[in-house]
């Protein structure tokens, strides 16, 4: 039997109707700066203060795929490192590369909990900017809307914190493209215990920081701004009192082209 060359072609539109492949998720990827700055006071030891300061340099690649109404996120590491003079090894740094967290972003905008496949106390410094990436913004939020959005999660190094955060959304301009400008102000409390070389650390304290996102059109996190504090107690064996730490730490997340 001989099939018409029209038949053919039918069945072939049949056959591509039926097959319908799904796209692939989209990957961003990030740079995200960040600078710590930590003071500890080691009065207690008869040491007095001692400073030291942090500039790390991260790329990751982040995933998002439609899940149940929201989103399921990935964040991979790509890699990380530090600058000149930085106390952290760079072997360190660089043996964080290949972190990966994964979490959900529900649909009102709300970041869940992000959970690293991995432990890594470098990479749990980046944790906080990633969830940042983004923020509890609604679809269809447009300027003038504030509203308040508390979180409590659990770091990857043990701290258990809570965040009371204001937000307020006004129209920006980046890179001459109109965009979504939101701002935050944010205040935390945080408390945990951390095994560290010299026995197990109590940990207290309290932050605050502001923040600001640039959101594409499509909510896409475009540049995002943080700057924080936190003024922190420790205790444990091997001090006679608990030693304050303070910790003023500012990044800065940008989506490459």
């Amino acid at each position: 039997m001989t099939i018409r060359p029209w038949i053919a072609a039918s069945l072939s539109v049949l056959t591509l109707a039926a097959w319908s492949p799904t796209e692939p998720p989209a990957v961003k990827r990030y740079r995200i700066d960040i600078k710590t700055t930590q003071t500890v006071d080691l009065s207690a030891l008869g040491q007095g203060e001692q400073k030291s300061e942090i500039n790390t340099t991260g790329f990751v690649s982040v995933t998002t795929e439609d899940s149940a109404g929201g989103k399921a996120v990935t964040a991979v590491l790509d890699s990380l490192t530090v600058g000149e003079g930085s106390p952290l090894p760079a072997e360190m740094a660089a043996g964080a590369k290949g972190t990966t967290w994964h979490g959900y972003q529900s649909p009102t905008g709300k970041m869940g909990e992000l959970k690293a496949t991995t432990e890594n106390p470098v990479a749990a410094g980046l944790e906080g900017l990633i969830r940042a990436l983004f923020p509890p913004v609604k679809p269809g939020t447009r300027q003038g809307a504030t509203w308040t959005d508390t979180t409590e999660s659990n770091t990857q190094s043990g701290l258990s914190v809570r965040t009371v955060t204001n937000y307020v959304a006004s129209d920006g301009i980046l890179d001459g493209m109109k965009v979504l400008q939101v701002a935050g102000a944010s205040s935390q409390a945080m408390s945990g215990t951390q095994e560290g070389p010299q026995g197990s650390m109590a940990i207290e304290g309290t932050g605050g920081g502001t923040s600001t996102w640039s959101l594409g059109t499509d909510g896409t996190t475009l540049r995002a701004t943080y700057t924080g504090t936190q003024n922190l107690s420790i205790s444990g064996s091997f001090a006679p009192e608990p030693i304050p730490v303070t910790a003023v730490v500012e990044g800065t997340s940008s989506l490459l082209k």
